[in-house]
């Protein structure tokens, strides 16, 4: 006797197809053709009905997060870590336990971190502006390393670290 393990794809067809032509005593096997059809429908009907329901389920469950909205709340948590870090920093600089200078490249560095939503006059985010001109600091920056190269000036072999170097921290700014 066919145990059915469960009502997913496989299992309930390969059963369906397991059962054999005829009987015992040669004559077709009724009612075959019949668990054939009801068990495909069934297989079908499972499988179509799920793959369309899923995603509306999954999206009222709450489990899936539009893009913007993940985006949006990875901005906010990053804000909070740069106020938290700048809130030490700060700390850290009426106690006078650091050097000055420390202090002010650190926190230069989280407002810059913190500015990056403010807009420039022609539209666009101070961090996209940044990342520009990033850019074309490293291009200006990769053309005098070859002309130090061209120049015999550095070995091939500073000239590639170099070059790596520059080349990772384009790959770092981003697509945008």
């Amino acid at each position: 006797m066919v145990t059915w393990a469960g009502t997913r794809g496989v299992m309930p067809l390969a059963a369906a197809l397991s059962i054999p032509l005829t009987a015992d005593n040669g004559s077709a096997l009724a009612g075959r053709p019949l668990v054939l059809v009801l068990t495909s429908s069934v297989v079908v009907f499972t499988l179509v009905v799920q793959g369309l329901t899923l995603a509306a389920v999954v999206n009222r469950s709450g489990l899936a997060l539009e893009p913007e909205h993940t985006a949006q709340e990875e901005d906010d948590a990053r804000d909070a870590l740069n106020h938290a870090a700048l809130e030490h920093v700060d700390h850290l600089a009426t106690l006078e336990v650091m050097p000055a200078t420390a202090v002010d490249r650190v926190r230069r560095g989280l407002t810059a971190r913190l500015d990056h939503t403010a807009e420039t006059p022609d539209g666009t985010t101070a961090d996209a502006a940044y990342r520009q001109l990033r850019r074309e600091v490293i291009a200006v920056q990769s053309t005098e390393l070859h002309r130090l190269y061209d120049e015999h000036r550095i070995s091939d072999t500073t000239r590639r670290r170099l070059q790596h170097d520059l080349d990772r921290e384009e790959a770092a700014l981003g697509i945008g």
